[in-house]
């Protein structure tokens, strides 16, 4: 019931007062985007993107979260949202158990970042030995990622760190900088974009994980072909025209044509699978 609570809250509020009126023949579409901005950030964050998709494909979108990817990875799987913003692993893991299908698939290569403190005596993540190091939720990719970076295949020793979660990307770094962890990973698309150049200039850079394919928009199949192909150019058209400076979804989504291939998708299986152990794990 709590969960119920906070789904429909949290869509509520990201809803907004801005939604497009509604006409008979439009048809009224959940956009579920992943939890990495606070619901409140997230409402003012990607509204435009909303009304300019509904717009040009004859749709009022709405766009829904969750508190938590706990919560919204499940609601993702349960097929609530018509439309989802998630991450690759996350994505993959939808097609392959929940009927989604791939609309656009992000340009470019999400990697993590082993960041600390400019001025502090770490220089490579084995110097980290014993300390806590700050990573995203445990549900993510860039956390997933960012524990390999203490063992890349067993090419480098593996550091006895011990790791903490927080809710969002940027949490991590300002919690190293107030002295409560010794390093933090993030996304480094997040490093560039989330946090003010103040406080990178704080921070040095340490250590980095293998890339993986970027994050993705789905569609669920349920929904007519010609209705997703409308979704797609418009999805792309605004990626294409909207400065990225100015719009969080233009910064987090490179327009590209290709969609995810083979290639990406056995390189993305092994996250794909740590996800669904983990959601196990925490469903016990």
């Amino acid at each position: 019931m709590l969960s119920l609570f906070w789904r429909r809250s949290v869509a509520w509020l990201l809803a907004g007062s801005l939604a497009l009126p509604v006409s008979a023949a439009e048809a009224e579409l959940s956009w579920g985007i992943e939890p990495f901005l606070p619901p409140r950030t997230m409402a003012n964050a990607f509204k435009v993107s909303r009304d300019y998709m509904g717009e040009r494909s004859g749709s009022r979108i709405v766009i829904s979260s969750a508190a938590s990817y706990a919560q919204f990875v499940p609601a993702l799987l349960r097929t609530e949202y018509d439309l989802a913003f998630v991450g690759p692993h996350s994505g993959l893991l939808a097609m392959q158990k929940a009927g989604y299908v791939p609309l656009v698939q992000c340009g470019g290569a999400l990697q993590s970042v082993l960041v600390v403190p400019r001025d502090s005596a770490y220089r490579k993540p084995e110097d980290l030995a014993g300390q806590l190091v700050a990573l995203p939720d445990a549900l993510t990719v860039t956390s997933m990622l960012g524990m390999e970076i203490f063992d890349q295949g067993g090419k480098r020793p593996t550091a006895a760190v011990r790791f903490t979660h927080t809710a969002f990307q940027n949490e991590g770094p300002l919690m190293m900088l107030r002295g409560e962890a010794a390093a933090s990973v993030i996304a480094r698309a997040a490093y560039n974009q989330l946090l003010s150049p103040q406080i990178r200039a704080d921070l040095q850079i340490i250590g980095e994980s293998r890339p993986v394919p970027h994050m993705m928009m789905l569609a669920h199949s349920r929904l007519p072909q010609a209705l997703r192909t409308r979704l797609r150019e418009a999805a792309l058209e605004y990626l294409r025209t909207t400065d990225p400076a100015k719009a969080v979804f233009a910064r987090n989504c490179l327009a590209a044509d290709k969609l995810l291939g083979d290639d990406g998708a056995r390189q993305l299986a092994p996250y794909a699978e740590e996800l669904r152990r983990r959601l196990q794990s925490i469903a016990k």
